[in-house]
């Protein structure tokens, strides 16, 4: 569900002049906000896409560390992010009339911002990572996280995204360059269910090319609400929900926008019930309800031992390191160019690889596609698409939709393939795994059209079985037509005695 905020273009007009500072709450007439739970996202691990890319990545260190370390504050530490670079603060809030359980949750927070900046890095061929508001007196690799308690009593706030993110901004104070709230509000879910809201500006403002965009200016709210009375996660290696953490934070980037070639929005719609993609698995992909653009397509699930695509499957609708010329994320917003993210040698050692070295797996710009025509006996050629980071080899695996997903074809691992008789009725596609000296990444092609069975027939000798039977078929069929043939001209004989006037003696 995405609700609307009633605030007409007017007063958002009337807000850009009357604001020279940043990180002041949109008023946008289009600014969405999108509600997200556990099972809408759960097609999607984080955490596997880490421990992948962390693999083969080899020994040595690699990324932030999971466990947090510092004193907790209310007020924001010495800044190691330089203030004036656009960035997200990480913010704990827990009501008034409930106790503070910030020990509980700093590890899992920590650990949340460690997973998402190494599972950016392995999408985007290690260029890029968020940049969060760093430091603490234990150093620059721990999250500068802020503690909010709200005022007022945990039913003044129990899903009221509102009341809560109007309370964290007037906490943290005026920002000195664009910024970006990401809020855990511990027990403020009103239900047994965890959700996250996140903010983003919708239509031609929010779909914007280039660094005059919007999203730029910051000054949006993300928040994942816990269940009241639910345990806090403790010291957990793979963080609370990293993947919620991630899809709230993307919205506020910018994702995904209703042009979108993969949006869920109905084509030239601008219903605030939509704002995600329908190609999975994807960070940002699920659909919303029946009405939606088109049904959950599973596009890009991952290969053994390849850090699956699943930023933006495609690279086609809202995230691609180097889209092609005059496609849509060519013209069009294009979260990799966002101000909230930095290079990684900025943000080392988020991206993994220690502070010198951050390992550059590759990543797919534009996915394979196949060639040929999809009927029995044809053969299929792969085509393995635009990678980053000068792959050194490519594996194939070519795949078969069935009822359940997507299912390997034994022994298909070739650059081509030949359709079978299994095949039809069935869309195929090729996967395919690049790989060079830091890592494998995989990427696939979009599915076929159904398979048809062959055109051609093999011509049917006189001398084969076949060809026996055919010509005695042949046979018995001209002597039928020739009886038949015989029976209508001695009936037109007997209808034409018929008419004939009969001779009568006397």
């Amino acid at each position: 569900m995405i609700r609307l905020r009633p605030i007409g273009a007017a007063a958002f007009a009337l807000a850009l002049l009357a604001l020279p500072t940043f990180a002041v709450p949109h008023k946008d007439p289009n600014l969405l906000t999108h509600r997200d739970t556990r099972t809408q996202l759960q097609d999607v691990n984080l955490a596997d896409v880490v421990s992948t890319a962390q693999a083969a990545a080899g020994d040595g260190p690699d990324g932030l560390p999971t466990g947090w370390c510092g004193d907790e504050t209310g007020a924001d530490n010495a800044p190691v992010t330089p203030a004036t670079k656009a960035q997200f603060k990480v913010v704990y809030a827990y009501a008034a009339d409930r106790p503070d359980r910030f020990a509980g949750w700093k590890d899992a927070i920590q650990a949340n911002v460690a997973i998402v900046q190494r599972f950016l890095s392995a999408q985007d061929g290690g260029t890029k990572g968020l940049r969060f508001d760093m430091g603490t007196g234990c150093g620059p690799q721990f999250v500068d996280i802020q503690t909010v308690q709200l005022p007022g009593s945990r039913a003044s706030y129990a899903d009221n995204f509102s009341a809560i993110s109007g309370a964290v901004q007037r906490a943290l104070g005026a920002a000195a360059g664009p910024r970006n709230a990401i809020v855990i509000a511990d027990g403020l879910s009103g239900s047994t269910q965890e959700y996250g809201l996140g903010e983003t500006v919708m239509g031609p403002t929010g779909e914007r090319q280039g660094a005059a965009n919007i999203h730029n200016r910051g000054g949006l709210t993300s928040i994942l609400f816990s269940r009241d009375g639910a345990a806090a996660p403790g010291s957990a290696r793979w963080g609370w929900w990293p993947e919620g953490f991630l899809h709230e934070m993307t919205h506020n980037l910018g994702a995904v926008q209703w042009g979108a070639p993969h949006s869920t929005q109905p084509a030239g719609g601008s219903s605030p019930q939509y704002g995600h993609c329908w190609q999975g698995a994807d960070v940002m992909c699920y659909v919303e309800d029946g009405g939606a653009a088109h049904p959950m397509q599973q596009d890009c699930a991952g290969l053994p031992g390849a850090i699956p695509q699943n930023y933006d499957c495609g690279h086609d609708d809202y995230f691609n390191p180097a889209p092609a010329p005059g496609s849509y994320l060519a013209t069009h917003w294009n979260t990799y160019d966002s101000a909230f993210l930095a290079g990684c040698g900025e943000v080392a050692p988020a991206c993994g690889g220690g502070s010198l070295w951050v390992p550059e797996p590759p990543a797919a710009t534009t996915a394979p596609s196949v060639a040929g025509t999809t009927r029995r006996g044809q053969t299929l050629t792969a085509r393995v698409g635009v990678w980053t980071n000068s792959p050194t080899a490519y594996t194939y695996q070519w795949q078969r939709l069935i009822a359940s997903g997507w299912e390997d074809i034994d022994s298909a691992t070739g650059a081509s393939y030949v359709v079978s008789s299994e095949d039809l009725g069935r869309r195929l596609r090729v996967a395919v795994v690049a790989s060079n000296e830091d890592g494998s990444a995989s990427a696939a092609s979009a599915p076929s059209s159904t398979v048809g069975a062959s055109g051609l027939n093999r011509a049917a000798t006189s001398t084969s079985k076949k060809g026996k039977r055919a010509a005695v078929k042949a046979k018995a069929s001209k002597k039928r037509k020739a009886a038949a043939a015989k029976r209508k001209a001695a009936a037109k004989r007997r209808a034409a005695a018929k008419k004939k006037p009969k001779t009568v003696r006397h």
